[in-house]
């Protein structure tokens, strides 16, 4: 599911099997517990449309806060997109069901912006190793889902990497740096619990010498 990774306005996602509602993958920054929320509304939305004879129904869309969560079938199983509120669900789906690339204006990031995220990207490189990076990508998803909402749709995990998903507003670019400051501060301060003070800290000096 890359494609949904490279939706902007999506903050997280779940996917459930539609036969058993086992949950299958949820990633994304989502401080909501998509995978409950995806199973158990698919299989309600179902049995609603059954009994009411509602015929084909294409989404269910349940708002709360600030956030929205879309529910669709897709092939054997459902997927629950947590987008932000406001946006419409139609386009994100269409975007779903068209596996094509997504034409958006290119995204241009300040140096200040492009540089703390390469740091975070080359953090994770460094304390996940080839064994662990699955670890240090759900710390990373946790971190995303403590910021603002405002902040979360625009930064996420494509292909891997730590990215801007669209491009950030020029008057909100300290913001944005703070935001990036408290990840690296949460990354650094897990690896020091982790893995001690000693290992942590070389760990970071090696990212310094390679951002040289």
């Amino acid at each position: 599911m890359d494609i949904i990774d490279k939706i902007p306005g999506v903050i997280g996602y779940a996917t459930v099997r539609a036969d058993d509602g086992a949950v299958e993958e949820t990633k994304g920054s989502s401080a909501t517990d998509l995978a409950d929320l995806t199973a158990y509304f698919s299989s309600a939305g179902e049995v609603i449309k059954n009994n009411l004879d509602l015929g084909e129904v294409r989404f269910v869309s349940l708002h709360y806060g600030s956030n929205q969560l879309v529910i669709v079938r897709h092939g054997d199983r459902f997927i629950g997109l947590e987008i932000e509120r406001g946006k419409d669900p139609l386009q994100i789906i269409k975007q779903l069901e068209t596996p094509v690339v997504i034409e958006q204006p290119p995204i241009t990031v300040p140096r200040s912006l492009s540089m703390k995220i390469q740091q975070i990207n080359l953090l994770i490189d460094e304390f996940g190793g080839e064994n662990e990076r699955e670890h240090w990508f759900d710390l990373l998803n946790q971190s995303l889902g403590l910021l603002g909402r405002e902040i979360a749709p625009v930064i996420g995990v494509v292909e891997n990497r730590l990215a801007f998903k669209a491009n950030p507003p020029a008057e909100k670019e300290d913001e944005y740096n703070g935001a990036l400051r408290y990840i690296v501060d949460f990354l650094v301060k897990k690896a020091v619990e982790e893995m001690g003070s000693s290992q942590a800290r070389a760990k970071v000096q090696t990212v310094i010498e390679r951002m040289r």
